[in-house]
């Protein structure tokens, strides 16, 4: 081989060396530029979804199979106050809760606890409805993908008592009576009470109680060291937002009141780093990837659906898996590639179903698409039902002026004069009907109401704060309606100038 030849050939391998760096460097520039300018459209999405929609703060995190590319916090931790919402702020998750008990119950199966496929009596003894032989066909699977038939008002949000006796004994008493929509298995009715109980079955499997377990053998592993359930005793940690709710239009902050109970199903606290190492978790295919111990073949059981698209507290569609979570004034939202390439997280200090759609505008971002534009007018801060109660209000208010108005005109002129009136057969259906109707609507509001949204009573329900004054004041409207035409009818007689024939 002459010189020339051996120099010629160096010198082609230096090309290529150099070419290959270069080119290496380009594509490293070119993938840098990429996420710079997706974080530029994400950052400009959230922003302009908090001024249009007066959303306090929130916090962002989207994480790839290999790192958290991007965490941020937004806004405020508390409206007109100046602490920022950052990485570490804790916000309430309300429902995305659930996807953690999934973990626990996949955990303990695949340590033999237990089997997702055993009926729940298995376990609970004691868990029963109105129909046992129905309820005893309600296994374990059927709770984690809310197939059991369990209505959606059931919950736990009024139990006060941390002992587990007590809740059980508590939860019996709701269960005792209930009737099923469906079969177990045929059919798809979100309930908190399907995790309320999976809560139970945790710590009767364990012998620990639930929080304890959890923290030692869910969050910890995972490296989660802020998120926990902090509230069920009114503790907070510090850099924790403050909800929001709007009251007739005007957003103002509101302390949520959550139970040990429910725990499970709405009571856990977290923040977009922790969030981003649990995303970080879901994506990564290798096993051993943490202390959490769990299998690849459970997580693809977890994200499995059911006919219904409901995996185990996760909806799975073809192009996404997601779930949301919301209280009276925090919501949360987390989507995966259907592929699991990559995950998000939105947490918000106000309640709103903004914070579903903005995840989702932040999602096709991600993704390469255009989000879509979220108007006002889709989200109004006052909802169309308490806009109906204050119409329907409006209506009686006038009816009672009016009736009030005619009797002070008669009296003036002399036409009526008060004195009882022996009653006559058609002042008795006057007054029988008057008195059904308010019955009625007496029973349907303090009674039938609150059973149908779960709560003990109507001042319990906290979700629309509206609702609950609009319906107050409608009442009261109607009480002096009703009262003052009852009036009208035993003691509004003929005045004077009646007998007189002068009217």
């Amino acid at each position: 081989m002459s010189f020339k030849s051996s120099h010629y050939k160096i010198g082609t391998a230096l090309l290529l060396i150099f070419s290959c760096f270069f080119s290496f460097q380009v594509n490293v520039l070119a993938v840098s530029n990429n996420v710079e300018q997706t974080i530029h459209k994400l950052d400009n999405e959230i922003e302009a979804n908090m001024r249009t929609h007066d959303i306090p703060g929130m916090a962002f995190a989207w994480v790839t199979k290999e790192k958290a590319l991007y965490t941020e916090g937004f806004g405020l931790l508390e409206i007109n106050e100046e602490a920022a919402v950052n990485e570490q702020t804790n916000f309430l998750l309300g429902s995305l809760s659930k996807v953690f008990v999934t973990l626990a119950v996949l955990q303990l199966q695949e340590q033999g606890k237990l089997d997702v496929e055993q009926p729940l009596v298995h376990y609970l003894p004691w868990f029963t409805t109105d129909d046992t032989t129905i309820s005893n066909q309600i296994t374990v699977r059927h709770l984690l993908n809310h197939s059991s038939g369990l209505p959606d008002r059931l919950n736990m949000h009024d139990a006060v008592s941390l002992d587990k006796e007590d809740r059980i004994k508590q939860m019996i008493q709701k269960l005792n009576n209930v009737s099923l929509t469906h079969s177990p298995g045929e059919g798809y009715e979100y309930t908190n009470m399907n995790t309320d109980l999976l809560q139970v079955l945790i710590e009767e499997t364990t012998g620990e109680p639930f929080t304890s377990y959890m923290e030692e053998h869910i969050f910890k592993p995972l490296g989660m060291e802020r998120t926990g359930y902090f509230s069920y005793n009114n503790s907070h940690l510090t850099n924790s937002a403050i909800g929001h709710r709007y009251h007739w239009g005007r957003l103002k902050p509101y302390t949520e009141s959550l139970s040990y109970a429910t725990s499970g199903s709405a009571g856990l606290s977290s923040n977009v780093d922790d969030l981003a190492k649990f995303i970080g978790y879901l994506l990564n295919e290798d096993e051993g990837s943490t202390g959490l111990q769990l299998s690849r073949k459970s997580m693809l059981q977890m994200f499995q659906p059911n006919q219904y698209g409901s995996g185990f507290n996760w909806y799975v569609t073809p192009h996404n898996i997601y779930m949301e979570g919301g209280l009276p004034g925090m919501t949360s939202t987390l989507v995966l590639a259907a592929d699991r390439s990559f995950g998000l997280v939105l947490l918000s200090n106000s309640k709103q179903d903004i914070t579903l759609n903005s995840g989702f505008n932040l999602y096709r971002i991600i993704a390469g698409g255009s989000p879509s534009t979220l108007l006002v007018a889709d989200y109004p801060k006052i909802s169309a039902i308490a806009k109906l109660i204050m119409l329907v209000t409006l209506f009686v208010t006038l009816a009672l002026a009016l009736l009030v108005a005619s009797m002070i005109i008669s009296l003036w002129k002399g036409s009526r004069d008060l004195r009882f009136i022996k009653p006559t057969g058609m002042s008795w259906i006057a007054i029988g009907i008057l008195s059904t109707v308010y019955m009625f609507m007496l029973a349907y509001i303090y009674v039938y109401l609150p059973f149908e949204i779960g709560v003990p009573i109507l001042y319990d329900y906290h979700k629309d704060p509206d609702i609950v004054q609009g319906l107050t004041i409608f009442l009261i409207m109607l009480t002096v309606l009703m009262f003052t035409a009852i009036f009208r009818i035993l003691f509004f007689n003929k005045g004077p100038l009646h007998k007189q024939g002068r009217i």
